[in-house]
């Protein structure tokens, strides 16, 4: 895993490399900028015609350092410093100084109209193969607005490769949120973490490439504990260990409790997951119009069906049998499911997965207080999309994904369960605080059926022993790995919930593999 940071985190890192360790700003400033311009050569082995667009803070001063470290290295540099040089911070004036006293690397000021009437004394041309965007780091909290937007705007115009430092200028490093205007970059070098708002839309889609670069910066852990975190490949290995001699018992018994007489596909998709995550044997309670399809579709399953009686044995009895149990995808909001979950709620010992309309019924107010008390008897991991959480929270969507973090922490620790906040970044939380931020998948998956795989899999991984949090998370990040290789083999337009499944036998072997050492 990795983690994320906010900008008030990274700005005390900062602080206290400087303070407790001893390492000058100045010299953390030259590390980001040699590693800054040592991935532009990478990519440009050639050389080329560059631009450093500076702002007045520390970003600028890496800029303006970048370009004379490419400069060193062939490449045609110069640099404009857009605001007024009397506001520039005791390291971008160094920075300024070194360039002028060298005279090799032309510096253009662009000053703020206030300080300059008219305020241009940089003409833009068309020329440049690269531009390196200093204008703004992570402390930006107020709209482009000026001179600053401008420039913006003439860099997204200008179709050069741009590089931002840090983070792109007008990026929030907390929400992602585009504040009034921003650059948008084809490759971001940033230093020591990842910022959260580069990982989170719209400012993902500003990033481009995201390189990752250690400069010196020392964390430490008395510096503040850090709560959010995404999954990499190197993640795969948590994948529950396979026992040589195990059977079906072994691996879990999962009962899901999914379907109705209108939503034949939930129940088979779910079963399919837990099936495919690895689970010994599935058992489908739903409604007995399902009963034909799911014969066809998942013969593998061990079947119960209910009509019109509510079916208390068999919900009993089942509840017994298995080792872990998903509710809610596809049962609808009748009073038959609302009977369901109830019981359920009220019995159900088991590590528990509600999902769909399981949430959307936990979500009435006569049924409010159910979550927390199947919460304090098991553990509980609900997974609902952005509208259904919004619905739980008693919140607006904007509200809910604006808040994200902290209605997730909110919602986990008030009710005692995990949470799968589904949306285009899925964040996973537990009563702790600790959130997963889910990089992986795509807009193909954005389609009816996902949502029942991703459940499936889910507890098909608590079947097999995995703690709760761990599962959602694995199987969460899993199940973006295969919409990935869906789309890329369909295009985002044509995926499906069956093409998910298809593929986690891909996702799987990889993870096998890196498992056991052989890639």
């Amino acid at each position: 895993m990795e983690y994320l940071v906010t900008a008030e985190q990274m700005k005390t890192y900062d602080r206290n490399t400087i303070q407790e360790t001893g390492i000058p700003s100045l010299v953390l400033m030259e590390r980001a900028a040699y590693a800054t311009a040592m991935e532009i050569m990478k990519r440009f082995p050639q050389g080329g015609r560059v631009l450093a667009v500076c702002g007045c803070g520390n970003n600028g001063g890496d800029g303006f350092a970048v370009a004379r470290i490419l400069k060193e290295h062939g490449f045609l540099a110069e640099c404009v410093l857009v605001g007024d040089r009397a506001r520039c911070s005791t390291e971008t004036e160094t920075q300024i100084s070194i360039l002028e006293k060298q005279g090799n690397v032309p510096v253009h000021f662009m000053e703020s109209e206030a300080a300059k009437e008219g305020g241009v004394c940089f003409e833009w041309d068309s020329g440049y193969d690269i531009i390196v965007d200093a204008l703004f780091g992570i402390g930006l909290s107020r709209n482009l607005e000026g001179l600053f937007r401008e420039m913006a705007c003439a860099i997204n115009r200008s179709g050069a490769f741009t590089v931002s430092v840090d983070i792109p200028s007008g990026i929030h490093a907390d929400t992602g949120k585009v504040m009034g205007s921003a650059v948008r970059a084809d490759l971001t070098v940033t230093y020591g973490y990842c910022k959260l708002g580069m990982m989170l839309y719209p400012g993902t889609e500003y990033t481009g490439e995201l390189v990752a670069t250690k400069i010196g910066i020392w964390s430490g852990e008395q510096f503040g504990e850090r709560t959010v975190f995404h999954y990499t490949k190197a993640d795969l290995d948590r994948l529950p260990q396979r026992k040589s001699d195990g059977n079906k018992g072994t691996f879990g018994k999962v009962l899901v409790i999914a379907g109705s007489h209108t939503m034949c596909g939930a129940c088979q998709f779910a079963a399919l997951g837990a099936y495919r995550m690895g689970a010994g044997l599935v058992r489908v309670l739903t409604a007995e119009e399902n009963r034909t399809s799911m014969f066809q579709a998942v013969p593998e399953a061990v079947l119960q069906t209910y009509g019109d009686a509510f079916p208390e044995a068999e919900l009993a009895e089942s509840l017994k049998w298995a080792d872990c149990v998903l509710a809610g995808p596809g049962i609808g909001t009748s009073d038959m499911a609302k009977q369901i979950i109830e019981y359920v709620c009220h019995h159900c010992t088991k590590p528990l997965v509600i999902d769909a309309d399981g949430i959307n019924i936990l979500s009435l107010p006569e049924y409010k207080t159910l979550l927390r008390e199947a919460g304090e008897r098991t553990s509980v991991v609900i997974t609902p999309h952005i509208g259904e959480f919004a619905r739980l929270m008693n919140e607006s969507v904007s509200h809910c994904k604006e808040e994200r973090f902290a209605l997730s922490t909110q919602c986990a620790q008030e009710n005692n369960v995990c949470v799968v906040c589904k949306d285009a970044r899925t964040v996973v939380t537990d009563i702790s605080g600790h959130s997963c931020l889910n990089v992986s998948g795509d807009n193909g998956m954005a389609t009816g059926g996902t949502g029942d795989v991703l459940a499936g899999m889910i507890v098909g991984l608590m079947a097999q022993g995995m703690e709760a949090f761990e599962a959602a998370c694995l199987g969460t990040y899993l199940h973006g790995l295969a919409g990935n290789l869906a789309s890329e083999e369909k295009t985002e337009y044509s995926v499906m919930a069956q093409d998910l499944l298809d593929k986690l036998p891909e996702v799987l072997k990889e993870a096998v593999l890196r498992k056991y050492h052989t890639i």
